[in-house]
């Protein structure tokens, strides 16, 4: 993450999702000057069962579902067009 306020390792913030609202704590784990004078962080979340993203992956073993897409005239799979 990108931040113009100074930040120390170990602070402590709370982030705000803009699309959800959902609040959450992390903890900032790394912090190093830009070129543009920001500081660009990495942090963790301090509670591990969060899903603060809204992303949700596949379980594992799960195949890939078959996708189609629009070619000019119609509808064609992808695997026809990669042929």
């Amino acid at each position: 993450m990108v931040l113009e306020p100074e930040v120390t390792i170990g602070q402590r913030l709370v982030l705000i999702n803009t699309n959800s609202g959902q609040k959450a704590e992390c903890r900032v784990v790394a912090a190093k000057p830009g070129r543009d004078g920001k500081r660009h962080i990495a942090f963790e979340f301090t509670s591990a069962d969060l899903n603060f993203w809204k992303m949700c992956f596949p379980t594992a073993g799960t195949k890939p579902m078959r996708r189609t897409m629009k070619v000019m005239f119609g509808t064609v799979s992808t695997t026809e067009i990669v042929r």
